[in-house]
């Protein structure tokens, strides 16, 4: 019975918050990668603790203070599509962790998605990714009013 205020605890910003996140049990987002690196550099960077930001129940980390800031300053300019979910996944409602070096930038939005040497979701977007994101669009509008 000791541990239901812990668990409350680390639940909290779930319950609170009300959104599917692809998040750690430390409520880490993307793997800890740095979210401004990927629209300002050719690679995505690993950010670090001593430049971390919580954002709306997940912790975002940044190599740089200067990146930081920008987060802060427009967090939902680079928050990931989908909760930070693999983008192809999404089309068929499924919650997939994502490889952070796998993305695709597209209208303004990042997207994550799933890659291993022998499945590749991030090809396999690009080559129809209108009507992908289109339907992915569709299914995590229809989980976000599923999860009110």
């Amino acid at each position: 019975m000791k541990k239901s205020p812990i668990l409350l605890f680390l639940l909290f910003p779930l319950i609170l918050f009300g959104q599917k996140k692809n998040i750690d049990k430390n409520l880490l987002a993307v793997v800890g990668y740095d979210l401004v690196s990927y629209f300002t550099q050719d690679n995505p960077q690993q950010g670090k603790e001593a430049f971390s930001v919580s954002w709306k129940g997940a912790r975002y980390l940044f190599p740089s203070e200067e990146n930081k800031t920008m987060f802060k300053k427009n967090p939902d300019q680079y928050l990931p599509a989908y909760g930070g979910w693999c983008a192809y996944a999404m089309v068929r409602g499924k919650e997939v962790d994502i490889n952070p070096k796998a993305y695709h930038i597209q209208q303004g939005q990042l997207h994550l998605f799933y890659k291993t040497n022998w499945v590749d979701t991030q090809a396999k977007w690009i080559k129809d990714e209108v009507t992908y994101k289109a339907k992915a669009d569709q299914v995590w509008a229809k989980k976000m009013t599923q999860n009110k």
